[in-house]
């Protein structure tokens, strides 16, 4: 297979408004509405949200089943790691704050309203 790259994700989410304010409103991305959900484009990557068509009754997201384990977003320096760190803690959203990987990378690690697992990575 010949790309130059990756071009869209669609995740699967329960509630549209809760996932809207937790990436928009929490986050900041800067979110398109359509039919019913929602997008965004991070390093031209677009990123779909959609409810699920066949929900699960107290389904979650679970990086431990086949198939994604976690997104990743690039973090531009670590004062922005520090100032999400302090803004998830602030909401109330768990997180560790800025940790350390094996790798020395830094970053922050934490999950959104489905229990999706995201980090805010900082390359070195």
């Amino acid at each position: 297979m010949e790309t130059s790259g990756l071009n869209h994700i669609i995740m699967t989410i329960k509630d549209v408004k809760i996932s809207q304010a937790f990436y928009g409103d929490l986050l900041g991305f800067d979110l398109e509405k359509i039919a019913d959900g929602f997008f965004f484009v991070v390093g031209g990557v677009t990123i779909f949200f959609f409810p699920s068509s066949h929900p699960l009754p107290d389904d979650r997201f679970n990086e431990f089943r086949i198939g994604l384990d976690h997104l990743s977003f690039t973090a531009p320096s670590e004062t922005a790691l520090q100032s999400l760190a302090d803004k998830l803690q602030t909401a109330g959203v768990d997180t560790k704050g800025v940790e350390t990987y094996h790798t020395g990378n830094r970053y922050v690690a934490f999950r959104d309203p489905d229990n999706i697992q995201l980090e805010y990575w900082l390359p070195k």
